[in-house]
């Protein structure tokens, strides 16, 4: 009579069996690295990035209210302290001292991604004039964005002055923001006929960044050695390093630009009469780099279409040139380096002293 204990393991009980082992091998490394490496959520930028629907204005955000913590790009660019007040912003006062301060309006550039609190160009112009600067930035913003934050902004705290930070290869855009909130709050209203996938490539990558120690390990440990980096960017696993990109076609040129000049001069009537205006215009990394005719076009065509409705702008190409791309802007994003930053903060201390504000 034959017993069960000598029959031999079968094909699916060994692959059970090895899957099983798999999972469990998995769930320790998990484990364990999140002991071993306490850091692994600094590398999930959703932790101070809070994103919420406003009625009238549709999905905007604002630093999570509160937040305090670190953030680290995995390919080794920075790790930097955010700091976010309980209105959302990136300073160490309440909103309340915004009052009579220089306001500077612009999205994660504006907001210092990569660098310090007190490397911002906002905090260094303050430094600059002896003079308080107050930080109206949100990391993603846009156009339609820059007039919610400063909307938003207590209706008794007025600006001494107003910079708005323009990122040509990333705020210039064909904008209507009244129709695009109201269709936000039109499909609001709408039952939703057919839940969309959130299993997306960029979806998993950001659930994975966020919840697993083991992911970013390995995100770190490959994106820091250069064959391996080389390897899996020709593979078109991971987006290469300043690599030209546009989101602005030749024929939509001109609508984008003087919609967007439209949408900033929205933004400027809301303000109270008589407060010191400039747009800063942070020229393309591929006119920096390369002399690229179309971001020189756009620059041109966008401080134009400024001017034209009577808006001062701050004009960083030059500057920038002068400097050199890769001194101010990071090795693999496309934000700028704290030299970067001093380099912005001097032109818009210039353009400040010449409306009377500073030493």
């Amino acid at each position: 009579m034959t017993t069960r204990a000598n029959e031999r393991p079968t094909a699916k009980g060994i692959a059970i069996a090895i899957a099983i082992g798999c999972v469990l091998m998995v769930l320790a490394a998990e484990a364990i690295l999140r002991v071993a490496m306490p850091n692994w959520r600094e590398f999930y930028s959703g932790r101070f990035v809070d994103f919420f629907y406003v009625p009238g204005h549709g999905i905007m955000n604002t630093g999570r209210p509160g937040f305090d913590g670190y953030f680290s790009q995995n390919n080794g660019d920075f790790r930097v302290r955010i700091t976010v007040n309980d209105f959302g912003l990136r300073n160490p006062e309440p909103v309340e001292a915004a009052a009579d301060r220089v306001w500077f309006v612009g999205d994660s550039m504006t907001f210092g991604w990569g660098v310090e609190r007190d490397e911002i160009y906002s905090t260094v112009v303050g430094r600059l004039l002896n003079t308080p600067v107050y930080n109206i930035a949100s990391p993603a913003a846009e156009a339609c964005a820059y007039q919610w934050l400063v909307a938003r902004m207590p209706v008794r705290i007025r600006p001494r002055a107003v910079v708005i930070g323009l990122i040509l290869e990333n705020d210039v855009k064909q904008y209507d923001c009244r129709k695009m909130a109201a269709e936000i709050d039109a499909a609001r209203m709408k039952p939703s006929v057919e839940e969309p996938s959130r299993w997306g490539k960029r979806n998993v990558k950001v659930f994975l960044t966020k919840n697993t120690a083991l992911y970013n390990f390995f995100a770190v440990s490959l994106k820091r050695v250069a064959f391996v980096r080389e390897f899996l960017t020709a593979a078109g696993l991971i987006a290469e390093s300043h690599a030209y990109k546009r989101k602005l076609t030749e024929a939509g040129l001109d609508h984008a630009v003087e919609r967007t000049a439209f949408e900033i001069d929205v933004l400027r009537s809301g303000l109270p009469d008589g407060i010191p205006f400039a747009v800063l215009i942070a020229a393309g990394r591929f006119e920096i780099r390369d002399d690229d005719p179309f971001y020189r076009k756009l620059r041109v065509k966008m401080v134009a279409a400024l001017a034209a409705r009577g808006m001062a702008t701050i004009d960083l190409f030059a500057d920038f040139r002068k400097e050199g791309f890769q001194s101010t802007h990071f090795a693999h994003d496309g934000h700028w380096t704290p030299l970067g930053h001093e380099v912005a903060a001097s032109a818009v201390a210039e353009w400040l002293r010449g409306q009377g504000i500073g030493d």
